[in-house]
């Protein structure tokens, strides 16, 4: 099943004090990030099968709608950088359960 898409959103000490993020988009296959206000809205631009995406995020969280991972930081700036992968539109419910069960969270 194409169409899973990984984003990201990255949130810096700065941009946590006004209770933002400093940017958040797309992350393609093979690591290239694109900025949100860069990406086309409703193209499959971004979308892959799950098992790239599963290259690019380790979900550890089931929003209901969407999995996300826990955040990493980057030591070097201090940055949290947190990924998510939605899944493709359309999923039935059984499917994202499904999906929700690969990726091993209960």
């Amino acid at each position: 099943m194409n169409g899973f898409r990984v984003t990201y959103e990255i949130v810096t000490y700065e941009s946590a004090e006004h209770g933002d993020a400093e940017s958040r988009g797309f992350i393609e296959p093979g690591g290239w990030r694109t900025p949100v206000d860069e990406a086309i809205a409703g193209t499959e631009l971004f979308g892959m099968s799950l098992r790239e995406a599963m290259r690019l995020a380790y979900p550890i969280e089931d929003s209901g709608h969407w999995w996300t991972g826990e955040a990493e930081q980057d030591y070097r700036t201090g940055a949290y950088e947190t990924r998510s992968i939605h899944p493709p539109e359309g999923i039935t419910p059984a499917s994202y359960a499904r999906v929700t069960r690969l990726l091993g969270i209960r």
